[in-house]
């Protein structure tokens, strides 16, 4: 029969997770893109329309004030009373008068930045011109003008500054007619506008180089756009119908030489004027193209997570199962001397228990004599240790002091002497609490040899108050104390320590006071020592402080106190008259 190939399970665990996990990913990430597309489509459209519209709102006020001023020339009594002139009056007369009131005008429009000039042409052939262009009105537009009967007429135009430089122009173009005989026509203004005025208005909207703007008039005459070489050109419907264009202000997406357009459109005043703006929608959609790009590029990350998460967890507890596949190989070899530690609490775990009680068992079974005399073997070291006790400890450093003094080594022997009374005293029948009596001797045990140690260097006083000798303490409470005092005191080799040692009662409360004058202690960083809860630094503090603080309560332990010259160490603890075990 031919043999199976070998499909490792950690790369079946793999396929089947990814397949699981990458397909609802990549679902959620179509729907999301589509919606996100949708409703970033539905926001740049509407933008772009209240874009547009403000666009329109903006290039009607001028297009209203030049009508407002025409208007006004229209009404004003000099300006129809400078064009009834008939050529009797003097040169000077007229010629004040066409100061004057080209003054006025002058005045008028100088607040209207976007007002180039203002020319009027008389029947009577005078002249109105308030700037040094040289302004004409062609004999067409004159008979356009009288055809439309005072209506208003705009059209791309060039005027010629006195240096006869040419200047583009914007121009309205109407008659003006006497009021009192309505069908006798007077003069024909023409109003100057500056031909970027409406193009200044946009040009900063744009929100990409191939956006385009036009604006047209009643006749769809284009009069600003943003390419001016199509400026009085009639527009081009070739791109959509002009249908479309069926309400005051609305937008619609189209479709020309394969690439798609917004179309967004504004019906501005009352003259039948609009502004269309046209946008290819995959410039307008460039962030959407990020998104998509994000999108892919988090499908693909995603993918590589999982598979690396997948990869990690799948290895980890295939690799136990390995590890068990190893060690009964080993036990198939006949090597019974394996264990595998058990971790967790799912079933590879109890596999795991399962193979070492089996491996046990067998070890066992085989090596059953040999495992009963290595604890035969175990159980007479331990006796033997048993034998040694206390008291081989206590004879032996009392041999050293008698030897000491024979010896006339009285230093010694005083040494030895203090620390067997030391050890004795460790001992305490092994309870933890102790009398302050034993407490001072044990103090004063350690001061003994401190002293010889250290002779001259350090002095060392001791007042306890007889009435605290019977209370109970917890046994170690002062030499750990001493002993930091001890540090501290000897950091200054110029001078000789001193260390004051108290035991009183204040307030009802038993207390313990260490002094030095040494160089002190930094207070920050004892707190830090004392509230670390695991702090391998000044263990033997921070364990008094503790098993004060745990034998009577958290509002007792120790207080330090940073002085001039010195530290002073204070433990209070509760007045206490029956030791605890």
């Amino acid at each position: 029969m031919r043999k199976k190939r070998f499909f490792p399970l950690q790369i079946k665990i793999l396929l089947l997770s990814l397949f699981v996990v990458i397909i609802p990913i990549t679902t959620f990430g179509i729907i999301s893109f589509n919606q996100t597309s949708q409703i970033m489509q539905q926001k740049i459209s509407l933008s772009n329309m209240n874009t547009v519209e403000q666009i329109g709102n903006n290039i009607e006020f001028i297009v209203q004030n030049v009508h407002d001023i025409s208007l006004y020339l229209i009404q004003n009594e000099n300006v129809r009373t400078y064009f009834h002139l008939q050529g009797n009056e003097s040169i000077d007369t007229i010629y004040h008068n066409k100061l004057k009131i080209e003054s006025d005008l002058q005045q008028l429009i100088s607040p209207k930045i976007f007002i180039d000039s203002i020319y009027i042409k008389g029947v009577n052939n005078l002249e109105l011109n308030t700037a040094d262009h040289r302004n004409e009105l062609s004999p067409n537009t004159v008979s356009r003008s009288a055809e439309l009967y005072g209506k208003p007429i705009w059209y791309l135009d060039t005027v010629y500054d006195y240096k006869n430089r040419p200047i583009k122009v914007l121009s309205m173009v109407r008659s003006i007619y006497d009021t009192s005989n309505i069908t006798r026509k007077l003069a024909v203004m023409k109003i100057n506008v500056n031909a970027d005025a409406f193009y200044n208005i946009y040009k900063d909207k744009m929100i990409v180089e191939s956006d385009e703007f036009f604006v047209l008039d009643n006749n769809d005459t284009i009069i600003s756009a943003t390419s001016s070489n199509k400026v009085g050109d009639t527009f081009d419907y070739s791109m959509f119908s002009k249908s479309r264009l069926n309400s005051d202000m609305g937008y619609f997406q189209i479709k020309f030489k394969g690439l798609v357009y917004l179309v967004t459109y504004y019906k501005f005043g009352n003259n039948g004027w609009k502004i269309i703006n046209i946008v290819p929608l995959k410039q307008l959609l460039k962030d959407n193209t990020k998104v998509q790009d994000d999108l892919i590029i988090t499908i693909i990350i995603c993918f590589a997570v999982c598979t690396a998460i997948i990869t990690f967890f799948s290895g980890r507890i295939l690799a136990r199962l390995k590890k068990l596949s190893k060690l009964m190989g080993k036990v198939e070899n006949e090597d019974f001397d394996v264990y595998i530690e058990p971790k967790g609490n799912d079933e590879i775990t109890r596999l795991y228990h399962s193979f070492n009680r089996m491996s046990a068992k067998l070890k066992e079974l085989i090596q059953k004599v040999y495992s009963v005399q290595l604890k035969q073997r175990e159980a007479e070291l331990m006796a033997l240790q048993a034998q040694i006790n206390p008291h081989f400890l206590y004879n032996t450093l009392d041999n050293i002091y008698w030897m000491g003094r024979m010896e006339k080594a009285f230093e010694t022997s005083k040494m030895v002497q203090a620390l067997s009374k030391l050890f004795r005293q460790s001992l305490n029948n092994g309870e933890e609490t102790t009398k302050v009596r034993n407490e001072i001797e044990h103090i004063k045990n350690y001061i003994i040899i401190q002293q010889i140690r250290y002779k001259d260097k350090i002095t060392f006083s001791l007042n306890v108050e007889d009435d605290t000798l019977e209370y109970f303490t917890i046994k170690f409470v002062l030499q750990p104390l001493v002993e930091n005092a001890i540090v501290h005191g000897r950091r200054d080799q110029d001078k000789c320590g001193m260390i004051d040692i108290s035991v009183f009662k204040e307030n009802g409360k038993l207390l313990f006071k260490v002094e030095d004058n040494g160089v002190g202690v930094d207070l920050d960083e004892i707190n830090r020592l004392l509230e670390e809860p695991d702090g391998k630094r000044g263990m033997a503090i921070k364990n008094v402080n503790d098993r004060i603080q745990l034998f009577f309560g958290d509002e007792y332990g120790l207080k330090f106190i940073k002085k001039e010259n010195g530290t002073t160490v204070i433990v209070t603890q509760p007045l206490i008259e029956e030791g605890k075990q």
